[in-house]
């Protein structure tokens, strides 16, 4: 809810309002300072257009108390107070959101030129995780590992320097891993650099199932070779390239299917697309 009083929705919202909301100035133990109670309504607090509440040393509160006393507010008698959940700013309703409750609650920052790249309705949130992980550059690859005292190299070529471009796809392993899942998707095929990859796909129409596809795989080949790489790291078996591909290849085949592509307009064609991209 707005706050923690539900009977108080509209006396917390309206009657605070040219000073900000009473629970973000003093908090929750302002509110026992002023003798107010949980379960309290507006008449138990403004009685005979006189507000009452308990006398307190808190200076903040005093000063709070000042400026609410100097609000010219008269309760309607015949209204008969209500909960109300807060949607926007100014507006309430009876009925619970937690679309309206998300958006009241949540830090709000511009949208990254990437989030398309990760955040789509054919994704799987578990694939999507770790992309965005990678294109933070937060996966604690070897390049971090001596900020804890410790030297990782690349555990599929062996290179010095286990960086994110490295393992994605700069990497012999990684780069002909990525080639074969992509199949004729990217054409020129993309060269083994991180940005040119990310900026190709992200070149592309959202909507296109070229683009789906691309994501898709993208999210998968990653997902893959990080399990991959920390297997190895944990002593099980190296699968090889061939063996790699073709379980990320089953697995996109797999989300395709669970998508019912067949039934929605917007995606006919999809796994026909993914087919026609592996033709040799």
């Amino acid at each position: 809810m707005d706050i923690h009083d539900g009977k108080l929705v509209k006396f917390w919202t309206d009657i605070w309002h040219p000073i900000g909301r009473l629970i973000e100035i003093v908090g929750d133990r302002g509110r026992l300072k002023l003798g107010i109670t949980t379960s309290a309504c507006i008449a138990d607090v403004l009685v005979e257009n006189e507000w009452r509440f308990r006398r307190t040393r808190d200076t903040t509160v005093q000063n709070m108390i000042v400026k609410v006393q100097e609000l010219g507010v008269v309760l309607e008698t015949n209204v008969q107070d209500e909960v109300l959940w807060k949607r926007k700013d100014d507006e309430y309703g009876r009925e619970f959101s937690a679309a309206a409750t998300w958006e009241q609650i949540r830090c709000k920052r511009p949208v990254v030129v990437w989030s398309k790249l990760i955040w789509f309705a054919q994704g799987v949130p578990r694939y999507a995780f770790i992309t965005w992980l990678a294109v933070k550059d937060r996966l604690s690859t070897g390049s971090k590992m001596p900020a804890w005292g410790q030297v990782q190299c690349c555990v599929f070529c062996g290179e010095p320097d286990e960086t994110r471009n490295h393992l994605f796809f700069a990497c012999p392993y990684s780069y002909t891993l990525w080639l074969q899942v992509i199949g004729t998707l990217l054409r020129p095929p993309p060269s083994p650099d991180w940005n040119d990859i990310v900026a190709r796909i992200m070149a592309r129409s959202v909507r296109s199932l070229q683009s789906i596809l691309l994501r898709l795989a993208f999210q998968v080949s990653i997902y893959y070779l990080w399990k991959e790489r920390n297997e190895r790291r944990h002593g099980q078996p190296a699968k090889p390239v061939a063996q790699s591909a073709k379980f990320i290849e089953k697995t996109i085949r797999q989300r395709i299917m669970s998508t019912k592509y067949y039934e929605k307009q917007k995606l006919k064609g999809l796994m026909q697309c993914w087919f026609s991209a592996r033709q040799p």
